[in-house]
């Protein structure tokens, strides 16, 4: 496990293989972090807390929209991408 921010990021730019991974490499990490901010500020600031399960749902979509967002929309693909995390 790396030892620094920094480092896991430089660990998930490597991640990938065609150009379109790549793309989705770079997003993975800041999509975990939008959904983890903002299931704290929902716990912090309104009250509401997600399952650990509607947490990572909430990710995935929000992965998943980000993705067709930047026009890395093949389905096929996402889904193996899916499958290998």
């Amino acid at each position: 496990m790396p030892e620094h921010t920094a480092d896991l990021l430089s660990c998930w730019m490597k991640r990938g293989g065609s150009k379109s991974q790549k793309k989705w490499w770079r997003i993975i990490p800041q999509c975990i972090w939008w959904t983890v901010w903002r299931e704290r500020n929902g716990r912090c600031y309104e009250d509401r807390s997600n399952s650990i399960q509607k947490v990572k749902w909430n990710c995935i979509i929000s992965f998943y929209f980000w993705c067709k967002e930047v026009g890395l929309e093949d389905i096929d693909q996402f889904v193996d991408l899916l499958r290998s995390l």
